[in-house]
């Protein structure tokens, strides 16, 4: 492929953004920490010659702020994480986790494939506390056209995205729409890379054992997208297409913050 090529290719795609922007105040998992930035050096407190000046803010977040990627130490079940590493070897409050952060993610250049069941069920935003089942997904992609193949990044929408960034996308009475554990298996059965949705925890809530997340992280070493911006997507009608996403290096880290695209 020559020069001329990438530009043609380039001109003639559509990129659709699918992460939230990051700012002072937005709601986060109640666990987790809160998002926050300080504009350390505005413009004019040091001057270089010929007038010019420059401003750096200060940003501090937890790995699973706004839209954001789960690494494969984020989760752990009985003190196992995912190759039944143990946990209490492979973890410290210093150099966060010695096996499985995020730093071993490479970037993701992979086929992304939408899911859009909020639209196949008719629904503007699927109920609080409502699973998705095994038999929805698949007749949803079948409805849409999309076959889910090995190695495909898999979008889920449920429409609760519509919610952010309201109080109630964090906390919603009698829980928020995800898929079940019967639907995480199909998925994770087809081989999939990794599969996110609009929602902060991809899985259906409540779920005190967290299912989803330890069948995805510790049992099949599929990674989690969550807080994922659908909703172009869903207007679009786009299920099929190149999804480029690169979590920053953070060596031990359990997830990063993400910028991911959809590529037509």
């Amino acid at each position: 492929m020559n020069l001329e090529d990438v530009r043609a290719i380039a001109r003639g795609s559509r990129v659709f953004d699918l992460g939230v922007e990051l700012f002072p105040g937005m709601p986060h998992v109640p666990l987790h920490g809160p998002f926050g930035f300080s504009m350390i050096r505005e413009h004019g407190d040091h001057m270089y010659s010929g007038g010019a000046c420059s401003a750096v803010e200060a940003i501090f977040c937890t790995g699973h702020t706004g839209t954001h990627i789960d690494a494969l130490g984020h989760v752990a079940r009985d003190m196992k994480l995912h190759g039944g590493l143990d946990v209490t070897e492979h973890q410290s409050k210093t150099e966060g986790m010695k096996a499985h952060g995020i730093e071993t993610v490479a970037p993701v250049v992979r086929r992304g494939v939408f899911i859009d069941v909020a639209a196949y069920l008719k629904k503007d935003v699927l109920e609080a506390g409502r699973p998705i089942t095994k038999e929805e997904l698949e007749a949803a992609a079948v409805a849409q056209g999309v076959r889910v193949e090995e190695g495909d990044v898999v979008l889920v929408r449920t429409g609760h995205m519509q919610n952010w960034p309201g109080r109630n996308y964090y906390f919603q009475k009698g829980g928020v729409p995800g898929i079940d554990l019967d639907a995480a298996k199909w998925l994770s059965d087809q081989g999939i890379f990794m599969v996110g949705s609009d929602t902060f925890a991809v899985e259906v809530l409540p779920a005190p054992t967290m299912p989803v997340h330890c069948h995805m992280l510790v049992d099949r070493g599929i990674h989690l997208l969550e807080v994922s911006v659908l909703e172009e997507l869903s207007q679009a009608r786009a299920h099929e297409f190149l999804f480029v996403c690169l979590p920053l290096k953070v060596r031990g880290g359990t997830g990063s913050p993400v910028r991911p695209v959809a590529i037509l």
